[in-house]
């Protein structure tokens, strides 16, 4: 059942999408909505393994970092997460956040308001519910997570968060099984997924020592 901090991840990111102009259920283009709506500076490059990402603020200035070795249905999450404690006006300064945090090994309040505002922001309720006729089968978690750029992991998720599911158990062992691949579809194709060489960075971050602060670069090493 859902608690306080993912109540209020969730509300935040409804109000994220209104506020910036997105449509109530639609899919989104991750980077382009954090770079060109939010006009935040992102930097998508190379870091270790266990680190997804990280968000440096000071005052007003915000820089997102996104591991960029990492899958896309990852990389997407993790800008939404990093977006997510932005606007969710979380603590300024450098906050460096490892694989296991995303997936929900944490506690920490933040996290599981960013975590719960990535979820709605990519996947928002109205847009989950519009797939879902019934009783969800394997079919339709394949069907959430291509049309909103996440894992089939993630759509099990969703579905099991806003109570559209009955049997999550039965369709996590059939994706353990890889039974999805029977209803393969295309990925989804945005702004992250056009990148080519790394590191990225934002137009708006070129020649800017904000996006390669030691201080942030000696974190995420961590």
């Amino acid at each position: 059942m859902p608690g306080r901090d993912t109540n209020v991840g969730a509300k935040r990111a409804r109000e994220t999408r209104a506020a910036l102009g997105l449509g109530a259920s639609e899919p989104i283009d991750v980077l382009a909505v954090a770079e060109e709506r939010a006009r935040l500076g992102v930097v998508v490059a190379s870091l270790p393994d266990e680190i997804a990402g990280g968000c440096f603020r000071a005052g007003e200035r915000a820089v997102l970092w996104v591991n960029g070795d990492q899958p896309l249905v990852r990389q997407r999450f993790t800008l939404a997460h990093e977006l997510g404690h932005v606007r969710l006006a979380h603590e300024v300064g450098m906050n460096v956040d490892k694989v296991s945090v995303l997936a929900g090994d944490t506690r920490d309040a933040r996290e599981v308001q960013a975590n719960a505002f990535a979820a709605e922001l990519l996947a928002p309720r109205a847009g989950v519910e519009a797939l879902v006729d019934g009783e969800p089968g394997l079919e339709t978690v394949v069907a959430v997570a291509a049309r909103f750029g996440i894992s089939t992991l993630a759509a099990l998720y969703r579905l099991s968060t806003l109570r559209l599911s009955s049997r999550v158990e039965r369709l996590r062992g059939e994706l353990e099984e890889g039974l999805a691949a029977l209803f393969e579809r295309e990925p989804y194709a945005d702004t992250l997924a056009e990148i080519t060489a790394l590191p990225r960075l934002s137009p708006a971050l070129e020649g800017s020592r904000l996006a390669a602060m030691p201080e942030a670069l000696r974190a995420l090493g961590r």
